[in-house]
């Protein structure tokens, strides 16, 4: 072959290898979603706000306070937003954590945090809660009665803030009497020795109408010995247990029934409050009518708020044997001291007996055990 041919072959020979085609695979650039949120520093507590993520999809979102509470929220239909429900906690640090993932399967994870605006108490409060004082001791049967300093503007929003924490467990339920007062009682007798702790979380709350709450409160309830009385009228005797164990069979005598109000009232009472010394006045009747009365008593310990106790009477000859009083639980001098020294505040006495038809109203001081805990829950805003 002539040399100019061999010289054209070799050309092609090598155009034809710089044509031939490149071998090896080709890795795309990962989708990376990018989450960004619009709350800003000093966020209005009222106002929502929302994630946003593009080129993927929101997984999941979690928003908490400094208060430990969880905000909510709803995620729009195509997950790519996700936007705040109801009302912040006001002057808080809220802390925001999510991930989204892109088609690909890349995930992002997103944690950032913002403060909201802070609120002026707007003056509604914790006033008061009973039975609670420093170094005492109550009952098995106690209620927790919360009053505030104003009426709620908004009875769930307030209950949703109370918290009962107990030592041994318990189950309970808040019942509203009134717009400023409502009352704690649990589904059986509380355990006894123990203590129980009420707080109220209203910092930075918002209790609606405009209502900020202001500082949190907190008080601690301590429970005593189970002592827990069972008076039958018809056998005139008063079972006092103590911790389970009977302390002591009281003979007493209940209400005649001469009257309809000098029946002892049935149902379960609770010792509200007690006087070394008292004078028993007639209800309704003044000095000079008839069936007035007016009897200095020793160890008188009060069970409801219409006059009914456990006292001293040392006159009463049926102690034991015969309902003759105006409707207290009379007892003799040593025992019912014996009573006034054991009884505390929230202990129950529960009254039974087919010889009185007169039941205690469940609003008779605290007369709350008089209801079933079914009836008791449907007076909670919640």
């Amino acid at each position: 072959m002539p040399a100019r041919a061999l010289a054209v072959l070799s050309l092609v020979l090598v155009m034809s290898a710089c044509a031939a085609p490149q071998t090896g695979t080709f890795t795309p650039a990962p989708i990376v979603p990018a989450v960004s949120m619009d709350a800003v520093e000093e966020q209005d507590p009222t106002a929502p706000f929302t994630l946003s993520v593009v080129d993927g999809i929101l997984e999941e979102v979690n928003v908490t306070s400094d208060r430990s509470e969880t905000i909510e929220g709803a995620f729009s239909e195509d997950l790519t937003t996700w936007t705040s429900e109801g009302i912040l906690d006001a002057g808080s640090t809220h802390t925001v954590v999510a991930k989204a993932v892109s088609s690909d399967g890349t995930v992002t994870e997103f944690e950032q945090q913002f403060t909201t605006e802070a609120r002026e108490s707007s003056g509604f409060e914790v006033a008061d809660v009973t039975p609670v004082a420093e170094g005492e001791e109550v009952g098995v049967g106690a209620p927790i009665i919360v009053t505030f300093t104003e009426d709620a503007p908004d009875r769930a929003a307030v209950e949703s803030l109370l918290v009962v924490e107990s030592e041994k467990g318990h189950e309970g339920a808040w019942r509203w009497i009134d717009d400023d007062t409502v009352i704690y009682r649990t589904a059986e007798y509380w355990d006894g020795h123990q203590t129980v702790t009420f707080t109220a979380n209203f910092e930075g709350e918002f209790l609606g109408d405009d209502t900020w709450g202001g500082a949190d409160y907190t008080a601690e309830m301590v429970i005593g010995e189970a002592n827990i009385s069972v008076a039958d009228l018809d056998s005139h005797t008063m079972t006092v247990e103590i911790d389970g164990e009977v302390a002591k069979e009281i003979p007493i005598s209940g209400g005649s029934g001469e009257e309809y109000e000098y029946y002892t009232a049935t149902g379960t009472h609770l010792v509200m409050e007690k006087m070394a010394e008292k004078t028993m006045v007639s209800p309704g009747k003044e000095e000079g009518d008839e069936g007035y009365y007016s009897t200095p008593v020793n160890w008188a310990t009060r069970i409801n708020a219409t006059g009914e106790f456990v006292h001293g009477a040392p006159w009463n000859g049926s102690l034991g044997e015969a309902n003759l009083s105006h409707g207290c639980l009379n007892a003799s001098e040593a025992d019912a001291e014996w009573f006034f020294n054991i009884a505390q505040r929230g202990d129950p006495v529960e009254v039974v007996g087919e010889s009185s038809p007169r039941p205690m109203p469940w609003d008779n001081g605290w007369g709350y055990w008089i209801m079933s805990f079914d009836e008791w829950k449907e007076g909670s805003a919640l």
